[in-house]
């Protein structure tokens, strides 16, 4: 089965079901607005980015293409942090191991 094929087919069903398609636009926005309630920041950025996705396919199913890039932009950025805490965290163990 071919990507095409596949995003076709998706594409198909939120065009086809208006209400499928909003429910999936609220979903995005409902995981980035619960994401910036959570103590975490590693949790955070994770649900951020899942709702930036989501936010982003459904701006572009919708032509929203300002919506698209600050979605995408999110994703990216929450990424980069997500990488850089992980790079500290194992610095910080190793650091530690050597003063043992």
């Amino acid at each position: 089965m071919n990507i095409e094929f596949l995003i076709s087919k998706v594409i198909d069903l939120f065009t086809n079901n208006p209400l499928f398609l909003e429910a999936f636009g609220y979903l995005g926005t409902t995981l980035v607005v619960i994401s910036m309630m959570m103590s975490s920041v590693t949790k955070l950025r994770i649900v951020n980015m899942s709702g930036s996705v989501i936010s982003a396919i459904y701006a572009a199913i919708c032509g929203t293409w300002p919506i698209v890039v600050m979605n995408v932009c999110l994703f990216v950025i929450n990424g980069a942090q997500l990488i850089r805490g992980a790079k500290a965290k194992r610095a910080e163990k190793r650091a530690n191991n050597s003063i043992s």
